[in-house]
């Protein structure tokens, strides 16, 4: 079942068992919910410290955040870090999965994503869950996708086009059939919707490219987040896709996201 809310729980006063029951929630829900928190940045970075080792990415992907003490942090906003609104601001509207671009294994990553100003619309993110996705598919598109695998390059993803050519990571390779590290369910992995598959002819690509975005788009395989201040969500990358829905025309919108690389469970 795609998400998971969790009520009546304080992130910065956890008891261990209130952390592993996050903590198993997240792949078997693919997308968490804890409602109602009140995190400074570095509460924020030290829940994410719990679930493994943070993400450190190039400034370039931190998105405005001038804050060099705080490497594992990015700004998700319209409101540059002076309070200038950013007009006509758009991000990531487009389905993707975090660290598509790490080799595999590396690329088990959950996002943390905390909300501190919401818009009076839009801004709400959208979540696919990639094993109802693949069980959507017709038997001869399972047979079709069985061995393909897609290449996931920086030149192709958005966010990238910013970045120093000595922070760009080589491309990497992934089966798009992916079975999960602990679930050990079956589910897509696309990475993003502008990769292209391997080994096959351009037509025959777009083709069933085109099929599986069909899944990916199809709205019973999604969940929307309606963000209220407050919320953290965290994600399983590996386990569902997102993106932003956009539409929150010049209202301001503000939260903050830290990525961690996971060890499975034992």
């Amino acid at each position: 079942m795609l998400g998971f809310t969790f009520e009546n729980l304080d992130i910065k006063n956890l008891t261990q068992d209130q952390f592993i029951a996050i903590r198993k929630a997240v792949p078997l829900h693919g997308v968490v919910v804890i409602k109602n928190q009140n995190l400074c940045e570095e509460d924020l970075i030290a829940f994410t410290h719990k679930f493994g080792t943070p993400v450190l990415l190039p400034e370039a992907l931190r998105f405005n955040n001038t804050k060099r003490e705080h490497p594992e942090l990015a700004r998700v906003s319209n409101i540059l870090p002076d309070g200038t609104l950013l007009k006509d601001h758009t991000a990531a509207e487009y389905w993707h999965s975090d660290g598509d671009f790490w080799q595999p294994g590396q690329n088990y990553i959950f996002n943390v994503l905390y909300s501190l100003i919401v818009p009076k619309v839009g801004g709400d993110t959208g979540f696919v869950d990639l094993e109802l996705a693949y069980n959507s598919l017709s038997e001869d598109l399972k047979k079709k996708i069985e061995n393909l695998e897609i290449t996931v390059s920086c030149d192709e993803i958005p966010d990238f086009k910013d970045i120093k050519p000595e922070d760009r990571q080589p491309d990497a390779l992934h089966r798009i059939k992916h079975e999960h590290i602990e679930t050990k369910k079956i589910g897509l992995y696309l990475g993003h919707l502008f990769a292209k598959l391997n080994d096959l002819a351009p037509a025959e690509s777009d083709t069933i490219m085109g099929q599986l975005t069909q899944a990916i788009e199809n709205p019973a395989n999604q969940y929307v987040h309606k963000w209220s201040v407050g919320d953290v969500l965290i994600w399983d990358n590996t386990a569902v896709m997102h993106r932003g829905m956009g539409g929150y025309q010049n209202f301001k919108r503000l939260l903050f996201r830290t990525q961690a690389f996971i060890e499975p469970m034992k």
